[in-house]
């Protein structure tokens, strides 16, 4: 009975010291657990910073350099459009041709700079953009002066709206034209048509034909063929015109010039001269929006260029 007394108090300590040695292990290895934890929430909130450098890095070492590269190629469309396109009957006379062919020769520059400053954007990127933004915005001006943004501008710029209005108005000039516009047949198509072919519908024909082989609408005058016109007896308000006499400037209306000789017609008339304005200045027109479209996107594309170079080497 002493001895199975004595056993009891031993037994006792060695459960509480595993109890304490399995309290002390499992928070030994909660903390692991709860480390881990935060190193893999840390971990997730990590790669979405890595994927925006990446998405960043390749913006500006491919895509942008591509989408630059491939809007210049239009350049080289428009200038080898430019070349090989058929110039407007007379054009010669204005000397029109070679500032097409400059132009042309302008647009390729253009194209080789801006490839060349996109090749060297690494090793001179300042350089690089200081040489595009001169460039460019010469080209927007230009562009800008064709368009016909502002008139006063341009009187002495070749190619432009104000400047064709003076070189017609020069009566040299004009009976150089006039007389090319003849040669050319400009009217032998009304002339040979179909005389029931009446209303002619002005809307429809070139300005060259509306304003050489037809009085103008004011007139009022009716026709019997495409030859032959006679006025009414209500006539409108004549379009004033300035017609050289010996030296002195006489002032006619378009009404009066008109003439139902088949050599003469309207060829003196201020709407025939409008007309061929009209008809030679459409493709310099259009030439205006794209150099001003063009010069836009290239500066706003190389200027993100030069911005994601410096990113680049700021972050590398």
């Amino acid at each position: 009975m002493a001895d199975s007394a004595q056993v009891v108090p031993v037994e006792e300590p060695a459960a509480t010291a595993t109890a304490t040695a399995t309290v002390v292990t499992t928070t030994t290895t909660t903390e692991p657990e709860a480390k881990t934890s935060d190193q893999m929430e840390s971990q997730s909130v990590k790669p979405p910073v890595g994927t925006l450098v990446t998405i960043m890095n390749l913006f500006a070492i491919g895509v942008l350099p591509i989408f630059t590269f491939f809007l210049s190629l239009t350049l080289l469309g428009y200038a080898v459009w430019l070349l090989y396109m058929r110039s407007y009957d007379c054009e010669d006379i204005l000397g029109l041709p070679r500032i097409q062919t400059i132009a042309s020769v302008g647009l390729l520059a253009v194209f080789v700079v801006s490839n060349v400053a996109l090749f060297l954007r690494r090793k001179f990127p300042m350089p690089a953009l200081v040489v595009m933004f001169v460039i460019l915005l010469l080209m927007l001006f230009i562009g800008l002066a064709y368009a016909g943004v502002n008139e006063m501008q341009t009187r002495r710029f070749p190619a432009t709206g104000t400047w064709f209005k003076l070189k017609v108005m020069d009566n040299v000039n004009w009976n150089n034209i006039k007389s090319c516009v003849y040669d050319k047949g400009a009217c032998n198509e009304l002339a040979y048509g179909s005389p029931n072919d009446k209303p002619y519908n002005r809307r429809k024909m070139p300005p060259i034909k509306n304003g050489c082989c037809m009085p103008p609408e004011t007139c009022n005058m009716d026709t019997l063929n495409a030859t032959f016109w006679y006025r009414r007896k209500d006539e409108g308000q004549p379009l004033k015109t300035e017609v050289l006499y010996g030296g002195m400037v006489g002032r006619l209306s378009d009404c009066q010039l008109w003439r139902n000789d088949w050599s003469v017609l309207c060829y003196d008339c201020r709407s025939c001269k409008l007309g061929f304005v009209r008809s030679v200045r459409r493709k310099w027109w259009q030439l205006g929006v794209f150099l001003i479209v063009i010069s836009i996107l290239l500066l706003i594309s190389h200027l993100l260029i030069f911005l994601a170079t410096f990113w680049e080497r700021f972050k590398g």
